[in-house]
This record gives C-alpha cells, sequence and structure tokens, in this order.
C-alpha cells in the first residue's frame, strides 16, 4: 500500500522556483508588439476579434492601430498616461499560441502614487489551454509598467516615491484590473475565469459602491443607429503586494473608475460614456459620506469556496445594481425567472454540480504550511491515532 506524498510550495528555495519555472516557460517566447507594421498585428487582433468582438467588448482595429502609434508620453487632456500594450505568445516553431493586450494608465492628478495595469482582453489558442502560459500572460503587463514609469520619472512626466527601487513597484501602488461578467452557473466559461482571476489573487470590487459598466465598444455611428449598449460588468482588482486588505479605498476606486475611463475615451464617444462614469463616482461619494472605503469580495479558489460566488450571482447583480439596462432586461427574459420558480434550490444544485467537478482534480501542491495545520485546513493527526488502539 502506498500514499501520495504532497508538496508544499514554501519549502522550495527561490532559485528553485525560478528554474522550476524556466522549464516550464521555455517553450514559449511573449512579444511586445509595438507598431500595427508587426507581422503578428492582423493575426493578433484577429483572434481578439473573433472572441470578444460579436459581443461589442472589442475595440474596432482602427482605434488598436492607433493606439500603437499615439505617442505615449503625451497626457489626454486630464493629464491621464496612457501606454497601450498587444502581446503575442509564440511556441519554439514561432506559432501563435496567446494574445493579451491592455492598458497601463496614470494620472499623478487623480492619486499621484497609483498606476493602473488594465487588462483588456486575452484569448489562449487551444494548443496551449492549461499551460502556464496564461499565467504569464496575465502578469507580463506589469513589466511593461515598471519599465513605462522609470521612462516617466526619467522624463520628468511624473514623480516616483521610490525611484531607486523597482522591486518595491518603485513605491507606488500597482492595481491589475479586469472586467468580467457577473456568475452565471449555466455560463461555463463565466466560472472558470472567475477562478483563473480567484488564485491569482484578484477580488471583486462590491457593485453596490462600484455599478460598473463597460461601455459599448462599436462605431459611434452604429450605436447612434441602433442604441447605446453599455454592458454590466464587476471590476476585479489585484492589488500588488496587498492581496490580503479586504477593502479599497474610495480615493483609489475613484482615481481607478477615472482611469479607466479616460482610457475609454480615447475611442467611444463621450456622450456614451457619461451616464456610466457618473453613476459610479455618485454611489462613491455616497459611500463616503459613512466610510472612507468601499468592500473587496473575496473570490473563490476551489470548491470549497464556492459559495463566494452566491454574491455575485447575475441574477441577483443584475436585478439589484443594473435594474433598467438592457442586458438585464434580456437575461432575465432568457428563462432564468421560470427555472428558479420551478427549482427554489436551483443555484445550490449547480454550485454543487461545479464542486464536484472541480474535486475530481485533488490538488497535491499547496502553497504554505501553517502551525499545526494540513493543506486542508484540519488539525494534524498522528499516524498512531489513526490506526486506533495498539
Amino acid at each position: 500500500m502506498s500514499a501520495r506524498v504532497r508538496l508544499c510550495m514554501k519549502d522550495l528555495f527561490h532559485q528553485d522556483v525560478v528554474e522550476m519555472i524556466e522549464r516550464e516557460t521555455r517553450k514559449y517566447q511573449i512579444w511586445e508588439i509595438t507598431t500595427p507594421d508587426d507581422p503578428d498585428f492582423a493575426r493578433a487582433y484577429a483572434l481578439l476579434w473573433s472572441a470578444f468582438g460579436s459581443h461589442g467588448e472589442m475595440e474596432r482595429e482602427e482605434a488598436i492601430r492607433s493606439f500603437l502609434l499615439d505617442d505615449p508620453y503625451e497626457p489626454t487632456r486630464d493629464g491621464t498616461y496612457i501606454l497601450y500594450f498587444l502581446l503575442v505568445a509564440r511556441d519554439e516553431q514561432g506559432n501563435l499560441r496567446g494574445v493579451r493586450d491592455g492598458s497601463v494608465l496614470v494620472n499623478p492628478a487623480y492619486a499621484a502614487d497609483l498606476c493602473v495595469v488594465y487588462l483588456s482582453h486575452i484569448y489562449m489558442l487551444p494548443e496551449a489551454r492549461g499551460s502556464v502560459l496564461s499565467y504569464w500572460l496575465r502578469i507580463a503587463p506589469v513589466e511593461l509598467a515598471m519599465r513605462y514609469l522609470a521612462e516617466l520619472h526619467a522624463l520628468g512626466k511624473i514623480v516616483l516615491p521610490l525611484p531607486e527601487q523597482p522591486a518595491k513597484y518603485f513605491g507606488m501602488r500597482v492595481d491589475l484590473a479586469a472586467e468580467m461578467e457577473y456568475f452565471a452557473p449555466e455560463d461555463r466559461i463565466s466560472w472558470q475565469r472567475i477562478l483563473f482571476y480567484g488564485r491569482g489573487g484578484f477580488d471583486a470590487i462590491n457593485p453596490q459602491h462600484f455599478p460598473y459598466r463597460q461601455p459599448d465598444f462599436r462605431d459611434p455611428e452604429v450605436i447612434r443607429q441602433t442604441g447605446n449598449n453599455p454592458m454590466p460588468f464587476m471590476v476585479l482588482v489585484r492589488r500588488m503586494g496587498r492581496e490580503r486588505q479586504a477593502t479599497l479605498p474610495i480615493d483609489e476606486a475613484r482615481a481607478l473608475m477615472n482611469l479607466l475611463y479616460d482610457d475609454f475615451e480615447s475611442h467611444c464617444a463621450p456622450e456614451f460614456l457619461e451616464n456610466s462614469l457618473d453613476l459610479v463616482l455618485e454611489r462613491l461619494e455616497a459611500r463616503a459620506k459613512r466610510k472612507d472605503f468601499v468592500e473587496l469580495f473575496p473570490l473563490p479558489t476551489g470548491p470549497k469556496d464556492l459559495h463566494r460566488l452566491k454574491r455575485l450571482w447575475r441574477y441577483n447583480a443584475l436585478r439589484r445594481y443594473y435594474p433598467h439596462d438592457e442586458a438585464t432586461r434580456q437575461y432575465l427574459e432568457s428563462g432564468i425567472r421560470e427555472q428558479l420558480a420551478t427549482e427554489p434550490k436551483w443555484l445550490d444544485k449547480q454550485l454543487a454540480g461545479i464542486a464536484a467537478e472541480l474535486q475530481k482534480r485533488p490538488a497535491h501542491v499547496y502553497g504554505n504550511r501553517d502551525k499545526d495545520l494540513t493543506w486542508e485546513g484540519q488539525p494534524i493527526v498522528s499516524r498512531k491515532a489513526l490506526s486506533g488502539p495498539a
């Protein structure tokens, strides 16, 4: 008889971690596309458009081309510095295996020590799904952000609190931000993405005080003809080095919202942005009269904490925080009301099914060995006790 030995990551020496990751990532290389003339641009854009364009969630090609040609060292009219990035990952044969885009956003007038890395879109080709590449495409933009901050400081555009300490992010608060649809158990991709970001240290901003909408990215003339349809999304944040903090200061939440919408203003007509922006800022101002923070909701990381999905359930979130949105009407007319009327415990049943699926792949590597606790969070029991009396 044998028992599988589990492994604690904390036991690895830091160089062990470096070499292990190098072995895993050696077959991939990540490159930054810096001009629309790059031979990979057309394919990279086409992949992102195929995944997000039909839903109005992807910028038009002319907008992306313009982003790559813009001078990132010249601020917008509101003083925001924007570095757009488009990353591609290739395998050892030069085949495209993943694409990620987004923006690095800084505005000293909003918050002198805040840098937001907006993670817009990611697409993994089937050959690379389930690999470590997705994790690296999630955090690779941080490296670009550090370079950009150093350049802005050297040019006298911003003042870094700790310009000689890049390991401490130059003293800046660095927030990774991503948008995502609210959880729906019938939407497999929704809970898979939430778990992916939950394991990566992300939290959701409480939508009660931050009822965020992603703008309609279609051509402004098309929107004028067919109507403006911003999407009710939750905003996920990873506050680098502050992941265990359960609250987000109001000033940081306000700056985050302004930075995101400054980015959108570069390709969306202002009249289609103002209502959504103003609503969130008004909610934050109302909150500021009572508290100086908004709550951060931790995301689930596995089968044991899936209950965290309940307060991010699409059915409740859309009804409570976006009652008059077209997306809410469409979702409520999709049959979800009838489903719940016939089966009141439907959500619990769905969560149990997701948990059962996740439990089919038991983990044998765990992160930290706390005192007198096993990797499952239970008191350590001796072998003698387990075997019973002699």
